[in-house]
């Protein structure tokens, strides 16, 4: 899943990188939920999964 960075934090699972606002990640949806969670990111593309809303959906 692409996920858009909202709030900058510094990545553990990747030697504590610091992930800035706007950046673009490729992640696995488990990492990409817990991500959107913890309020750091937003989904951007889903890959056909299941989209967070109706809305978004629509494009």
């Amino acid at each position: 899943m692409k996920i858009r960075v909202k709030h900058e934090f510094y990545d553990k699972e990747n030697d504590l990188k610091l992930r800035t606002v706007g950046e673009i990640m490729t992640v696995s949806k488990k990492r990409a939920e817990y991500l959107v969670y913890m309020k750091v990111a937003e989904v951007i593309d889903s890959k056909g999964g299941d989209p967070e809303s109706p809305i978004e959906a629509q494009g």
